[in-house]
């Protein structure tokens, strides 16, 4: 497809306009100027308002921000009228409407709450990602035949795309250090006032910041090099390899002259404004990365997201998410809300891709698994190394500095026990794998008490014995309908070595023992009567599945442990629930 020279021209102006935005943006926040218009659509009530130096700053933001969107309306109109054909081009235009009027509408809520470091990192997140979108706009349409067809994604496609999610990651956690009062915490570069190691506080929450730049650091040169490599073969790889890769010293460099010239405003200033065109030109690296294999894209991205077993992520947030209300006494801080379900789902997904690549031999004997991305061949086992990796040091960092330490050391040992325990060691040695193993996702709950908390106390330890015990029951029934599958693998679940018989009884005493544990939680103080109406009520019903299941005949059983399968599902996340509802009513 041919675009014309105009058409061009209008992109990549609306790129330039909003990357303007998202600057001067960056000179409010390290000037101060924040709430030089303390009110939002106008300022101090005025379209003009008198011109104070905070006021100019904030104001001329704003009045960049509306030519920004004049922009971008022209140019969905003329895409719409010339261009809508094109699906490429129509999505990203579609896309870039959306996310120019949330920012719009974050940067008001951003004022109105008094620049809340919560929601100015969450509008700077979102220009990001405006950005990135309209990064992608300008590839299509200024090399549109640069796709030579489908070909599988490559080493230098997971690296670029590991560097672009490192680039995001250390934007925020550079909004965090700013946000938190801790850009002057150290004094120094690279060291922090003398110290390899920053103590707690705002030295520690600068030194983690730079800790993380230089794991993403590491991520950006593996990816620029193969970049290079290639580029004869991939488009654009060579030139966009020499920017990112000049960007991020120059970065580095500016980084350095904050501390070493006592942060005057000029490097300040320029801090956030190299990030973001460093993060410009990472996710250019990506795309021209993935183009080769975008007609199979969406394939190994299905495949990408299963390795990380969604629905299992889901449960063990949920699970989480009840630590977090239990600890809180109440509905837990936005900010911390969000940094353990984004991290947590980091490291669970991470774990799960790495146990897909541990257990892909088993899973190409196994009928239910067989289907999996590794054994049905849609993605490569190096890549769900990758990713298995990439998401747990991303989980770790997000929580570490959205948390504190320990919920992002429990995230992580969460990962080591399920798979250097349970996948490599008592999955296929002991009949008693899923009894021990369960521990790895008993860990959640621990996670979301530690980031409210910052400790461990009692309830916290309850509520990993409930998930703990409530393991061996989900599992053994799931265990009894493929059955057949596990003893065809070599896997020694219980069924398999001791009968459906003993199963049964087995899923009845785990099952039973969930009732004291749920109530024993009640008698902490921690939780009221709705919360042990809903325990008592819900166990009753596990249990008698679990009665029904053992004075089954043979010819019923495995419809009976469906259903108890189904249940213990329902049972495990409606308990959550009750925690997060009961403590919500109790304040």
């Amino acid at each position: 497809m041919h675009y014309s020279t105009r058409y061009r021209a209008l992109v990549t102006g609306t790129l330039a306009a909003a990357f303007l935005v998202v600057v001067w943006g960056g000179v409010v926040r390290v000037s101060g100027s924040g709430l030089g218009c303390p009110d939002w659509p106008l300022c101090h009530g005025a379209f003009l308002p008198s011109l104070d130096t905070a006021t100019r700053i904030e104001w001329t933001h704003r009045f960049l921000a509306l030519a920004a969107a004049v922009i971008l309306g022209t140019l969905a109109v003329v895409t719409y009228r010339a261009q809508r054909r094109e699906r490429a081009v129509a999505r990203l235009v579609a896309l870039a409407i959306p996310l120019f009027a949330l920012q719009a509408v974050l940067g008001a809520v951003t004022v109105v709450l008094e620049l809340p470091d919560t929601w100015v990192t969450l509008h700077l997140a979102n220009a990001e990602l405006l950005l990135a979108d309209l990064v992608a706009l300008v590839i299509v349409v200024w090399w549109p035949r640069s796709v030579p067809g489908l070909a599988p994604p490559s080493t230098f496609s997971w690296l670029a795309l590991a560097a672009a999610g490192g680039t995001f990651a250390l934007l925020l956690s550079g909004a965090y250090v700013r946000g938190d009062g801790a850009t002057t915490a150290c004094t120094t570069w690279p060291l922090c006032d003398g110290g390899l190691l920053a103590p707690a506080g705002l030295a520690f929450v600068h030194m983690a910041h730079r800790y993380v730049a230089a794991v993403v650091g590491i991520l950006v040169l593996f990816a620029v090099a193969e970049g290079w490599q290639r580029r004869r073969e991939v488009a654009g790889a060579g030139p966009l390899s020499v920017a990112v890769v000049a960007l991020f010293a120059a970065q580095v460099a500016i980084g350095a002259a904050n501390p070493l010239t006592s942060f005057s405003p000029l490097p300040l200033g320029a801090h956030p404004a190299v990030a973001s065109a460093l993060w410009c030109a990472v996710v250019a690296l990506a795309i021209v990365a993935w183009r080769p294999s975008l007609l199979g894209a969406s394939t190994t991205v299905r495949a990408a997201v299963a390795l990380t077993k969604p629905a299992i992520m889901s449960l063990l947030l949920v699970t989480a998410l009840g630590g977090m209300f239990l600890a809180a006494h109440g509905v837990p801080p936005f900010h911390l809300v969000a940094a353990t379900l984004v991290g947590g789902a980091c490291a669970s997904g991470g774990a799960s891709s790495l146990n897909h690549f541990f257990d892909r031999d088993i899973d190409e004997r196994m009928r239910r698994t067989r289907r999996r991305p590794l054994p049905a061949n849609r993605i490569s086992a190096r890549a769900a190394v990758v990713l298995g990796i990439v998401l747990n040091a991303l989980g770790f960092a997000v929580l570490a500095l959205g948390a504190n330490l320990l919920a992002a050391a429990l995230a992580i040992a969460g990962t080591l026990f399920y798979i250097f325990v349970y996948t490599l060691w008592l999955k296929r040695a002991t009949v008693q794998n899923i009894v021990i193993g369960g521990a790895a996702g008993a860990i959640p709950p621990l996670v979301g008490w530690a980031a409210v908390a910052g400790s461990l106390d009692l309830p916290a330890w309850y509520l990993f014995a409930i998930v703990f015990f409530w393991t061996p029951a989900h599992f053994w029934a799931l265990a009894l309908l493929i059955s057949d599958d596990y003893g065809r693998a070599g896997v020694p679940m219980l069924p398999v070595v001791r009968g459906e018989r003993d199963t049964a009884w087995g899923i009845l005493l785990y099952a039973a023992s969930l009732i004291p544990l749920t109530v024993l939680l009640f008698l902490t103080g921690a939780v009221g009567l709705l919360y042990l109406l809903a325990a008592f009520a819900l166990g009753i019903v596990f249990v008698t599945y679990a009665v029904r299941l053992v004075r089954s005949a043979e010819e019923r059983r495995r419809g009976i442990a469906r259903s108890l399968y189904l249940y213990s599902l329902l049972y495990l996340t409606l308990l959550f629930v009750a925690i997060m509802v009961d403590t919500t009513l109790r304040i």
